[in-house]
């Protein structure tokens, strides 16, 4: 055999251990597929002046794909959108590259919320939160949470958001 034909059979036989990436990305997941739930596990969410909850996306259905900060809100009792905004983080601008979160079938993601609440002075404007919304493509996920974001009058009320994180096992609650 000549060179030339061993060049080709050993490129035929490597391209085809090579995986091909598109086959293995799951797709976006879809909102059948997702329920959201909250858990405020107060300790490392409460301090003197901070507030805050773990927010986690449930995936009932096959593996997929989370965008890695997707839109949070809060809402008041009436369904409203509280005027609240995700602080900008701190580090690089616009930050490293955010690449989508797998979640696998039955598993979950989640992301750490984070806000002042319990005003020191008393002249802070409060929020009240009923429910957190999480924006998934145009799907919106609702749950209920009780808290409180305060702000110095004139200000825009933020919050910290952490990107998601692929967690083993189900979703509390």
């Amino acid at each position: 055999m000549s060179i030339v034909g061993l060049v080709a059979v050993s490129l035929a036989v490597a391209s085809s251990f090579v995986p091909d990436a598109r086959a293995e990305a799951p797709l976006p997941c879809l909102a059948g597929q997702l329920s959201l739930s909250v858990n405020a596990k107060a300790g490392p969410f409460s301090g003197m002046r901070t507030s805050g909850t773990e927010v986690s996306i449930r995936n009932r259905g096959a593996d997929c794909t989370l965008p890695a900060l997707p839109h949070v809100a809060f809402l008041d009792a009436r369904g409203r959108v509280l005027a609240a905004v995700r602080a900008a983080p701190v580090g690089m601008h616009p930050g490293p590259a955010m690449i989508p979160v797998r979640v696998g079938g039955g598993h979950r993601a989640a992301t750490d919320l984070g806000w002042v609440g319990g005003s020191a002075s008393g002249r802070d404007r409060s929020l009240r939160i009923a429910y957190v919304q999480v924006t998934i493509g145009k799907a919106r996920l609702r749950a209920r949470l009780a808290g409180v974001i305060d702000t110095r009058p004139g200000t825009v009320a933020t919050f910290s958001q952490t990107p998601l994180r692929a967690m083993e096992g189900l979703a509390a609650g």
